[in-house]
């Protein structure tokens, strides 16, 4: 065993801060996780400037020095190919950002559970958030089952959008739902936010208006053994008619066009109910344009709103980040 940096948890919160330590590019995946009673030490190379605050608003931890025993090297796509390319893996299929061929073998030769290697054909666009992809290796197909964190989810990538990075935020969220909450997902997609948090207890409206997610959100809740859930295929906006103030909590996981209902979101929420949304947001200004975008939506529906935490998800773009703002609506 070796002395190095790490961080120490509780047992609890462990697998979130491996994900967002990965995320953050900070995980040292050449040494070993180790225990002690209820704590556990992540080995860290080190944390980016602004991780340490990041990292705090999920939970306590502390950066110590602790004794790790080496992991054993495995082989990456990284090193077989001499350069690391841009990719993801949903389910058995991989994303790779560019048709490149040689990585797409790189690729299904160390993730031998990948069959299918695509690549996209457009950014993300359209009214239902949808890709066009091409082949690049293995099979050609864009569906397939992927498993999160105990639920599985049938997809077609082509059709309904869906991001595995979104993951670690999925739990935070789910971590925290109070059993008989209700858990509005008003742009649910295939229902990795909505079905997490009806296993968890809450009593979840999910709407979707692309009609291929709402299919697949129904195969997904019938998949999971899921039967308690109000699924609809309807635009957002429509919820105000039926839902207004009956909402323990709200996500609005729209990044690109989220703000044109905050509105709404602030109309279905009960008095103390809390929202999270979701926006997209140049580096330079993580906070401070969604942050006025709340509090403008706020006056206009005559609510106060109270700002509890603002995060970044996730790395977007060059200079651009997913960001959540969390925020509560108190009605006058």
């Amino acid at each position: 065993m070796v002395k190095a940096l790490g961080v120490k948890v509780r047992r609890g919160d462990g697998e979130i801060f491996r994900r967002r330590l990965l995320e953050m590019g900070a995980f040292d995946r050449s040494r070993k996780i180790r225990s002690e009673g209820e704590d556990l030490y992540l080995p860290i190379l080190e944390l980016p400037g602004e991780a340490s605050k990041e990292l705090a608003r999920i939970a306590d931890f502390e950066v110590v020095e602790a004794k790790f025993e080496d992991e054993p090297p495995k082989e990456t796509v990284e090193v077989l190919l001499g350069r690391k390319p841009s990719f993801e893996v949903v389910g058995d299929v991989a994303i790779l950002e560019d048709p490149d061929e040689e990585a797409a073998a790189a690729i299904m030769a160390v993730h031998r559970n990948v069959h299918a290697v695509i690549s996209p054909l457009s950014a993300v666009e359209g009214e239902f958030r949808t890709r066009r992809f091409r082949p690049v290796a293995g099979e050609v197909r864009t569906t397939t089952v992927h498993k999160e964190h105990g639920l599985r989810y049938r997809i077609d990538l082509e059709r309904a959008y869906f991001t595995p990075r979104l993951g670690t935020e999925r739990l935070r969220i789910a971590d925290l739902v109070k059993p008989g909450e209700a858990a509005y997902d008003i742009f649910a997609g295939v229902g990795p936010f909505a079905l997490l948090m009806a296993k968890r207890g809450a009593r979840v409206v999910a709407v979707d208006k692309n009609p291929d997610a709402v299919r697949l959100l129904r195969e997904n809740a019938a998949l999971n053994r899921i039967g308690d859930i109000v699924i609809l295929e309807a635009d957002a906006a429509d919820l105000v008619e039926s839902y207004e103030k009956s909402a323990d909590r709200v996500i609005m996981n729209l990044p690109h066009s989220a703000s044109d209902f905050l509105g709404v979101a602030m109309r279905i929420a009960k008095k103390g109910g809390i929202v999270h949304y979701y926006a997209i947001a140049p580096e330079d200004d993580l906070y401070g344009r969604d942050t006025a975008f709340v509090e403008e939506a706020a006056r206009a529906a005559g609510v106060e709103v109270e700002i509890l935490r603002r995060g970044v998800v996730r790395s977007y773009a060059p200079h651009q980040y997913n960001i959540v703002i969390d925020f509560r609506v108190e009605k006058p």
